[in-house]
Parts: C-alpha cells; sequence; structure tokens
C-alpha cells in the first residue's frame, strides 16, 4: 500500500510552528512527505466572509473549534491585525525541509485570495497571482518550483491553462480517485494531475459517529486501500499544532499495515503522461467541507 502524505502550509503560524513540529516527528517515523508552502501573505481574517457566501462555512468553523486550531493572531490576521508573510518570514525552515529531504512545492500565493476570488481574478490576476508565488519560491531556493497545489482545491481554467505553461513536472489541486490529465474546454493539458483521495480531518472533526480519537483512527484506516495510491493531505495548521498525536498515531498505524510512504514527485516521475486516462475537472461539494472544490470528471 501507498501513502503520499500532502502536507499544505496555509499561515505564518503553519510554517513557523506546524512544520518544525511536523517535521521532527516524519523524521523520528523515517517517513517521506511533500510540502506545499502559501508563497505570500496571511491574510487568514479575511476568509470570515465565507460565512456570507459559502454554506456550512460557520457550521464547519463551530465545529472543529477554529479560533482554538488556529490561534487569535491567525483569525484576525490581515484585517484588524496586519497580515504577515509566510514563506518569507522562515526561510530558513523552507531550506531545512529541502535539505532533509523532503519535496517543497507552491501552494499559491495569497491563499485566501486565491481560494475565494479565483473566479473574478481573469487571466492578469491568475499570472501576477503564479508569478508572485513563483517568485517568491525563487527568492528562498534560487531554483524554479516543479510542483503545484491549488489553495482549496480550487481551480478554474485559467488557472489550469497557466499552470500548463509552466513546464511542472505536476500539479495537485483536485480531488479524486487516481492521477490524470485535466480536460479544459475540450482541451487535454500536459501537466500531470496527482489528486488529492482522502477526506482531510477538518472535514470529520466533531462527526456525530466519530466522538473521539480512537474513532477518527478507525475511520481512516478503512479509508486507505492497498490497491491503490493514497493521497492524504494534512495540515500544519491542524496535524502540526493541535493534532500532532493523532497524525503520529495514524502514521504508526499505517506503518504496521506495511503501508509504504512516498513523495508526490516520486509518483510522478513513475508516470506517462500518455498512458494516463483525460477527465473534465468539475465542481462539487464534500461532506464536512463548504463550497465548492475542484474534482476529477468522468
Amino acid at each position: 500500500m501507498e501513502v503520499a502524505l500532502k502536507i499544505d502550509v496555509d499561515t505564518h503560524q503553519g510554517l513557523g510552528e506546524g512544520v518544525p513540529r511536523l517535521k521532527a516527528m516524519l523524521e523520528r517515523e523515517g517517513i517521506a512527505a511533500s510540502f506545499y508552502v502559501a508563497m505570500g501573505p496571511d491574510n487568514s481574517g479575511r476568509a470570515v466572509i465565507r460565512a456570507f457566501r459559502n454554506r456550512g462555512f460557520l457550521s464547519k468553523m463551530i465545529r472543529t473549534n477554529a479560533v482554538s486550531m488556529y490561534g487569535l493572531r491567525t483569525v484576525l490576521s490581515g484585517t484588524i491585525l496586519p497580515a504577515r508573510p509566510i514563506a518569507l518570514a522562515f526561510p530558513g525552515i523552507m531550506r531545512g525541509l529541502k535539505r532533509s529531504g523532503f519535496e517543497v512545492g507552491v501552494h499559491g500565493y495569497d491563499h485566501v485570495r486565491w481560494q475565494d476570488w479565483i473566479d473574478v481574478l481573469g487571466d492578469r490576476g491568475m499570472h501576477e497571482e503564479l508569478g508572485d508565488a513563483f517568485e517568491a519560491y525563487r527568492a528562498v531556493f534560487s531554483e524554479a518550483p516543479r510542483s503545484f497545489a491549488a489553495p482549496g482545491w480550487r481551480t478554474s481554467s485559467a488557472a489550469l491553462r497557466a499552470l500548463d505553461d509552466m513546464n511542472l513536472d505536476y500539479r495537485s489541486d483536485t480531488r479524486g480517485r487516481a492521477p490524470y490529465r485535466c480536460v479544459v474546454e475540450g482541451q487535454t493539458l500536459a501537466t500531470i494531475e496527482i489528486p488529492t483521495t482522502l477526506p482531510t480531518l477538518d472535514e470529520v472533526m466533531g462527526r456525530g459517529d466519530l466522538g473521539d480519537r480512537a474513532a477518527v483512527l478507525d475511520f481512516y484506516l478503512a479509508q486507505f486501500k492497498s490497491d491503490a495510491l493514497n493521497v492524504h493531505t494534512i495540515h500544519a495548521e491542524t496535524e502540526g499544532m493541535g493534532e500532532l498525536e493523532s497524525c503520529a498515531t495514524l502514521v504508526r498505524a499505517l506503518k504496521e499495515r506495511g503501508a509504504v510512504f512516498v513523495q508526490l514527485r516520486e509518483i510522478a516521475s513513475r508516470l506517462k503522461a500518455a498512458e494516463l486516462p483525460a477527465c473534465e475537472v468539475i465542481r462539487a461539494t464534500l461532506p464536512g467541507r463548504a463550497g465548492w472544490i475542484s474534482a476529477q470528471g468522468a
């Protein structure tokens, strides 16, 4: 059974505090993983507008106890309190990930702007967002990024086409079943898409039928498939903070069941685009997640 841990880093606190904790745990367990870091400002406080735009957002914030999980400084970042930089605030942490053998990719520039306003950015705004993100990555690593993961699993035709022009090894923008090629308005793009295949912890936290951590662990162990690639997205702000021990427990349980942990770039290196299915990218909703996400179609 192959497991790819995809670690999204959305905030200043996530990179400064959550990532070092996750890195230490993964190194203790001897586990490979891929990190995707938002490269720009932490405007997390502006996400409050989702309470009015996305059905279920407010109930999710209550169910996951978001203020406690993220902290008041992050919840107010970019509104009452000034936005703090993410990637450029902690270049040493990011370089340390690479030195330790972890993969580091781009998770957008302004996470909130991308997730909430992707449909109004337009081609120019999209290219500016990607240009700023890639420039910040080059400032940290002195090289171009090789992979991208869309904030909030939200993408658009403009974003998919723009990323396809950047000669990436792969991207991980959607939720789905297995690697594929994206079809956009009848055109099959060249860049390989490796979707997240499992639900995230914030989507199942607080469910009535999963009353404690043991139940959540059992739930997850039943989701992993022995005959398919399992891409599990975790968050530096969740599993890297208050749920670190839950994450470590899951990792150890998977290891006991013979799981082999791989990085997404390793998966991409084994894939041949011409042999992958071509699938439309559709918009869908998921239990426990507010608003729409981009998903692998038929």
